[in-house]
């Protein structure tokens, strides 16, 4: 890891660490008297700049007397991942920071509630979306500049590991995002995606359908993760030069399942529906030119 730029599981290793010696009402001469370790270092850990084995959290964990802590398990789990899952670390020279952070994030998140519009979310997308449709609908960036079969092969990743026991993926789209894929064969495997998705376990897919009054408020995709036996949460909000973390988002989260989202019942209709209809039958097929008139 690059001493000067802790990725995210480090911060939140230290952040846990640091929450953990407060609790306990040590100063950093008092615990490292405890611990027996180098006052610097526990700093050091605590802001991400050093990274402890799990061996070193325990120890730590047992001498500040909460081993048996609900959370414990979770610093210790982090400590076995200084650069993330293993999948994503042939990628991580290739990766900016921050996206790199968005990735190691979403891979650690026991719940993902993610809102589409003007885009499929990347968790949603079918191969030939991903590859073909989804960046002209609205690039962001977050291939982070991978060519097109390294790009689909990290999304790959993302999109199984989901799959993992106890994760669950919540998905909510505006109906009218299906209007912007632009070619009839990518827009019909979208949406049986989308149907095989809602019979997944692990997933729930859902609607915003076309007749609902747009307003300005759900204009914006964004996501939500939550994370396992800790109460913490991050949103992400996806945007045309990046993607960012804003302000919890889950009340808005809960407004949108609330007030315009259809049950799972009338989405998965929604979506039957769409594979007869004419808009989609008279979209034209990937290559073809659409005649003006």
């Amino acid at each position: 890891m690059d001493g000067r730029d802790p990725n995210i599981n480090a911060r939140r290793l230290g952040l846990y660490l640091r929450r953990t010696r407060e609790i306990v009402e040590l100063d950093y001469g008092q615990a490292a008297a405890v611990l027996g370790c180098d006052a610097d270092w526990l700093a050091r850990v605590e802001t991400g700049f050093a990274w402890p084995t799990p061996a070193d959290v325990e120890r730590m964990l047992e001498r500040y007397g909460v081993r048996a802590a609900k959370v414990a398990g979770v610093m210790i789990d982090l400590a076995e991942r200084p650069y993330g899952p293993a999948w994503i670390v042939p990628y991580l020279d290739e990766l900016e920071p921050l996206l790199r952070d968005v990735l190691i994030s979403e891979a650690e998140a026991s719940e993902i509630r993610t809102y589409g519009t003007y885009r499929i979310p990347d968790l949603a997308q079918c191969e030939r979306y991903a590859r073909r449709a989804g960046q002209a609908a609205a690039p962001h960036h977050l291939d982070g500049g991978l060519d097109p079969g390294a790009a689909w092969e990290l999304l790959d990743h993302r999109q199984r590991r989901p799959c993992i026991p106890g994760r669950f993926v919540d998905i909510i789209i505006d109906a009218w995002t299906l209007n912007r894929i632009p070619y009839r064969d990518v827009l019909t495997e979208q949406v049986r995606h989308l149907l095989d998705l809602s019979d997944r376990r692990g997933f729930r897919v859902r609607l915003v359908p076309e007749d609902t009054t747009p307003y300005e408020h759900y204009a914006n995709p964004f996501d939500v993760l939550a994370f396992p036996r800790v109460g913490d949460r991050i949103s992400l909000a996806p945007d045309a030069v990046g993607i960012r973390f804003i302000p919890d988002q889950t009340e808005h989260w809960e407004e949108i399942e609330r007030e315009i989202a259809a049950s799972v019942a009338d989405s998965r209709a929604l979506l039957l529906a769409r594979l007869t209809d004419p808009r989609t039958l008279a979209l034209p097929l990937q290559g073809e030119t659409r005649a003006r008139g």
